[in-house]
């Protein structure tokens, strides 16, 4: 895909630096992690686990060897019992470190991916692509990094005849999404938080 590249492993943990920052402020990520002091490190974990995960199982780009700006995108089968998959023991390893270094966060994190997937899987029940995460370095917001990142993959998406879907719990990036063709298909709160997706 022209001008994004692919993430190659020994940029996995700057990546998830700059994923950590974009996020540190994100509802959903306060959700998960309370503490303004421990965010940003828990924010580290969680995007490490996120980018492993992805490489593994989907797709990783970045903007340009800066790293000004990552995505995360996964080829999903709702059909597919995600615990049968070949990988499972692959995700059940790198999750078990995940668990490590969150302590007890890791049951509120599995909680709200849990809940929000069921959703997801209900409202594109057929195979498409999803965009697992979309985040830029807060340096480098609003400079159009964001659509450099999800161009591409939709221009690839529609060449393929598939669906594509992501979330956001920022009204602000409804109309960024919009812009590319995306419909809101659902509003809905996170139970036990004040996050609406």
């Amino acid at each position: 895909m022209e001008n994004i590249f692919r993430l190659k492993r020994v940029q996995v943990e700057p990546a998830a630096k700059v994923l950590a920052r974009a996020f540190e402020n994100d509802p959903l990520h306060i959700a998960y992690f309370p503490d303004p002091n421990k965010r940003l490190k828990q924010n580290y974990h969680l995007m490490i686990f996120c980018i492993r995960f992805c490489m593994r199982f989907g797709e990783v780009y970045t903007t340009s060897p800066n790293l000004e700006g990552i995505v995360l995108w996964i080829l999903v089968d709702p059909k597919v019992n995600q615990q049968e998959n070949p990988g499972s023991l692959f995700a059940n390893w790198i999750n078990f470190r995940l668990v490590v270094a969150l302590g007890k966060a890791m049951e509120k994190v599995e909680f709200i991916y849990e809940y929000t997937r069921s959703i997801h899987y209900k409202l594109i029940p057929s195979l498409h692509w999803a965009g697992f995460i979309i985040g830029v370095d807060p340096e480098f917001q609003g400079k159009g990094y964001a659509s450099s990142l999800i161009r591409p993959m939709l221009a690839r998406i529609d060449k393929d005849h598939l669906g594509c879907y992501l979330d956001t719990n920022k009204e602000k990036n409804v109309g960024l999404y919009q812009h590319f063709g995306f419909k809101v298909l659902k509003r809905y709160q996170i139970p036990g938080t004040n996050v609406i997706n």
